[in-house]
């Protein structure tokens, strides 16, 4: 048996699109939605039956649609008039009208708008003819053939001719032809679609040519009885079938036992390709041969892509749609197969949706097939295929210590699993990040870039490892050598805390951490860096000094503008009068606070009139006061005030406070000296004390940085 296939055989541009549509748009809608197709989308039972089993309605009426459902308009179109009750009761169209017969649809429109009569060669009654119909307000007429068309009164100034796009080619023609005589100025227009001239006029020649002649599609389909009946025309021994089970019976026809028949296989633009596979796998049986001037793929090809769809063979399918559990793969068989929906969360590179849209071809692996009563379970696997596949990329990356890029698809008790293609990698909780990592719940979903450390394909199941801390180390050592190229001190950074003791803060300027020691983070005192910078923080510093060799980097964050001291000779010059408040006080004195961090001292000698025993006598904590400045340095950071040169503030019993043995006039200069030397004095005991604790903590530094 040589069996030759037609070139343009099975779903034209219009039905493939619409197909498409309805099976995404079943996927994407939220299951408390209807979806309903008005009228069939196309005039085939398997295609009908398989949507309606997805979960797809069928109306033939606006009545019959809930309100706010999404309805699918089939390729063939509607009139004006369904899609207005569509939108009365809300419902979201999609409008999946062949682009050809759209473009019927407009001209009949903008013909009859202008008061023309209307002539549609078509079949009285099919969805597309009625559809055209409801354009023109009035006086349309459908003709079947050019002898109806001979009985019709035409005004020929007024009238225009258009055609159903899958009317027969032939007999338009001769309407044509006779409406040369009968319509004025050509007003008549070639609407059949070129596809389905070109499939016609193929299948006659097919036929004229072949012993048999099958035609694939069903016997409500206008186009495909169009076909059968041209082919019947040219060859006598012309079957029409609607799937493989179909064929099996004509094949008992007498005329098959003829092992050297040539028979022409064509088929409706309703029919799906899978069904014209499966008819002509089972005609084949190994007998099939390829005619390269009928089709322009190689047949043989043809036979050996069709999917065997036996446990563990591996084939190729479409994605169709998708829901919780599963995602749906045309693997060219009656029933689709099925993925877990999980397996797809493996890749992190593949967009299912943008999958489903296009319909994209993966390969696929079967599990199981299984005969019910529903028809084939098929079960698939996405992963099985991609293991493979990504297997020998993991490999590749462990023997070159090249970078991968994962998706952590699970957190277990000591790290988490990630997921390359199917492949599982296992990432320890302190190979996570530079430091230890305790909540591990934040990796879940990411996707992060690993160095393979681990590859052992001998074990019984393939235990393979990964190090994102190591990757890291080995970019932040690039970055290191970076660094200590180009340091210097005074070189400007911008670095991130990484960690904080008593001492310090560590700041990491770009692969190197150095020391930002606590008296370098604020001109105020501060018992603990966080009182200024917290981990993760983004802070300027500068190189204040650094030893290649021991690998140590001193860094300062304070800047001179910003001490509270800059230029406080000229903001207080001596003799000035202040304003100030109370912040401390001791036996010797009281410290007043002139702006935020500027601290004076007022002796206990110059707050009063009379001799004090202590400030506490008269001032509290908070009591705003007035003096006037007897010394400032820059240089030490000191400045002495006089409350009594302004306003001296006595006690109520002053009189008792006096030493009867005291000459309080006498006196006045000696207590003046007596309070320069007292604040000497305490200036000397405070830069002692600083002065050890600073040697403490840089000593303490050095031990934590050597460590």
């Amino acid at each position: 048996m040589i069996i030759k296939l037609a070139k343009n055989a099975g779903f034209c541009f219009g039905v493939d699109q619409a197909v498409k549509t309805a099976y995404s748009v079943l996927s994407k809608t939220q299951p408390d939605t209807k979806v309903y197709m008005f009228g069939e989308i196309t005039h085939n039972d398997f295609v009908v039956n398989e949507l309606l089993e997805s979960g797809m309605y069928l109306a033939n009426s606006v009545d019959e649609i809930e309100s706010g459902s999404v309805v699918i308009i089939r390729a063939h179109g509607v009139t004006p008039q369904v899609k207005q009750g569509l939108e009365a009761i809300n419902c979201k169209i999609i409008d999946c009208t062949c682009p050809f017969v759209k473009k019927i649809h407009k001209i009949v429109k903008d013909e009859s708008q202008k008061g023309r009569k209307i002539i549609i060669a078509g079949k009285k009654g099919h969805p597309e003819v009625e559809g055209i119909r409801g354009e023109a307000s009035d006086h349309v007429t459908v003709v079947g053939n050019n002898e109806e068309f001979n009985l019709l009164e035409i005004e020929p100034e007024n009238t225009i001719l258009v055609s159903q796009t899958t009317f027969s080619s032939s007999e338009y023609k001769k309407i044509r032809q006779n409406a040369n005589n009968k319509i004025a100025n050509e007003q008549f227009f070639d609407t059949i679609c070129s596809t389905t001239e070109n499939r016609q006029r193929e299948a006659s020649d097919l036929a004229a040519s072949s012993d048999c002649m099958i035609v694939i599609g069903s016997e409500r389909s206008s186009n495909t009885m169009k076909l059968f009946d041209i082919c019947r025309s040219r060859c006598a021994n012309t079957f029409l079938v609607a799937d493989a089970q179909d064929i099996n019976k004509v094949l008992e026809n007498p005329i098959f036992s003829n092992s050297d028949i040539v028979v022409g296989v064509t088929a409706g633009a309703s029919t799906p390709d899978c069904i014209i596979r499966e008819v002509i796998q089972t005609m084949s049986e190994d007998q099939a041969t390829a005619n390269q001037e009928q089709t322009d793929i190689n047949f043989g090809d043809y036979i050996d892509n069709i999917p065997q769809l036996r446990k563990n063979a591996t084939v190729r399918g479409a994605i169709t749609s998708a829901d919780n559990e599963f995602v749906y793969v045309d693997v060219h068989d009656k029933s689709e197969g099925r993925i877990p929906r999980h397996e797809f969360a493996n890749d992190p590179d593949f967009d299912l949706d943008e999958a489903i849209d296009a319909h994209t071809e993966i390969e696929v692996f079967v599990r199981s097939v299984r005969n019910s009563d529903m028809g084939k379970e098929i079960l698939l696997s996405k992963a099985h295929v991609d293991f493979g596949k990504y297997k020998a990329q993991v490999e590749e990356a462990f023997e070159n210590a090249t970078p991968v890029t994962v998706k952590v698809t699970n957190v277990v008790k000591d790290g988490v699993i990630a997921n390359l293609g199917g492949v599982d990698i296992y990432i320890h909780r302190t190979q996570l990040d530079l430091t230890t990592v305790n909540d591990l719940d934040q990796y879940k979903g990411k996707t992060i870039e690993i160095l393979v450390t681990q590859f052992d394909p001998d074990k019984r199941r393939l235990r393979v490892s990964g190090s994102r801390r190591a990757l890291l180390n080995s970019q932040r050592k690039e970055k290191a050598d970076e660094v200590w190229a180009a340091i210097e001190v005074g070189a400007e950074y911008q670095g991130v805390v990484r960690s904080l003791t008593d001492f310090g803060a560590f700041v990491d300027i770009g692969g190197v951490d150095g020391l930002v020691h606590v008296s370098e983070l604020s001109w105020q005192r501060i018992r603990h860096p966080s009182e200024v910078v917290t981990v993760g923080d983004k802070i300027s510093v500068y190189v204040k000094d650094f030893d290649s060799e021991k690998k140590r980097i001193s860094l300062g964050y304070k800047r001179a503008e910003n001490d509270p001291y800059h230029n406080v000779e000229e903001r207080f010059p001596v003799g000035s009068i202040v304003h100030g408040k109370v912040v401390r006080m001791f036996q010797f004195g009281a410290f007043v606070e002139l702006e935020p961090g500027v601290d004076a001292l007022c002796h206990v000698s110059q707050i009063s009139d009379v001799r004090l025993n202590k400030p506490e006598d008269v001032l509290a904590e908070g009591m705003e006061v007035v003096a006037r400045v007897l010394d400032v340095s820059n240089e030490t950071r000191r400045i002495s005030i006089s409350i009594k040169d302004v306003e001296a503030i006595n006690p109520h019993n002053s009189e008792e406070m006096v030493s009867d043995d005291v000459d309080n006039s006498d006196q006045e200069p000696v207590l003046v000296d007596s309070s320069s030397e007292l604040i000497k004095d305490t200036d000397k005991d405070t830069d002692a004390v600083e002065e050890t604790v600073a040697e403490d903590i840089a000593s303490e530094a050095e031990e934590v940085t050597e460590n």
